[in-house]
């Protein structure tokens, strides 16, 4: 930043503070959030009120906690991106594209689930190459996550395990299965059951790598940021933000 400032505030949804993370990242400069946006995952992680009063209270109230954030080199991109919330590839990337491009759809978990829905029957599942330490793994998926904080979509608890401060990545995949059986697991993803199914495997990491037979688009907090091939890794303590005074982080 060419100038020192005290603290910088953002009225906005999760791809409003992306875009302010790009400049605030590595500084010493501290974010508050009043939220407005459609999904208000990260103020959710955080433990921010969502009325923009008490939001504003805990701006005023001082308090600092330094987190994680995520980054990411894809093809596409001219340098690395940082990102506050989960990287989506695959079937979540396309739901995201669609709310990227219709923003008059509802915000929160009842948009993304219709847009869901309307995507579904037409999506073909992608071959992705997945690789980071003690992950291997080369096969048709429906999603792949890769997750600094628990929930997206607003609210949808896809990494229910991940931690915003805890120096890792965690990295969902889901694989192919059939249509049907999808339609079944996707009620359970707000409770994070999901990951209690065969088809999903959860790896914390400090870095991965993707790679799709073809391009595959991908988003991070709900922007886009490029295409696959792409390397995804964690920078501890990266970032200081407001966060209520009773908010307890590991």
């Amino acid at each position: 930043m060419a100038k020192k400032y005290d603290a910088v505030a953002i009225a906005g949804g999760d791809g409003s503070i992306h875009h302010a993370v790009q400049v605030l990242a590595k500084t010493e400069t501290p974010l508050g959030i009043i939220p407005c946006g459609r999904g208000n995952d990260l103020v959710r992680t955080l433990g921010i009120p969502h009325n923009p009063e008490e939001a504003a209270d805990v701006i005023g109230q001082g308090q600092i906690k330094r987190i994680d954030l995520g980054r990411i080199l894809a093809a596409n991109l001219l340098e690395p991106r940082y990102y506050c919330g989960i990287v989506t590839c695959g079937f979540d990337s396309d739901v995201a594209e669609f709310a990227h491009r219709h923003r008059n759809i509802p915000g929160g978990w009842f948009g993304y689930v219709g847009a869901a829905l309307v995507l579904l029957a037409q999506f073909e599942f992608p071959e992705i190459l997945v690789q980071g330490e003690g992950v291997d793994f080369k096969g048709q998926i429906l999603l792949v996550a890769t997750a600094n904080c628990p929930a997206y979509g607003g609210g949808l608890n896809i990494a229910p395990m991940a931690q915003i401060d805890d120096g890792l990545l965690h990295v969902c995949i889901v694989r192919r299965t059939s249509k049907i059986r999808i339609l079944f697991l996707m009620p359970t993803v707000f409770t994070g059951k999901h990951v209690l199914e065969p088809e999903v495997s959860i790896h914390p990491l400090e870095r991965v790598r993707l790679v799709g037979k073809k391009p595959l688009p991908l988003y991070a907090d709900g922007e886009p940021v490029g295409t696959t091939p792409a390397e995804i890794w964690v920078e501890p303590k990266s970032i200081s933000v407001f966060v209520p005074r009773n908010e307890l982080f590991s």
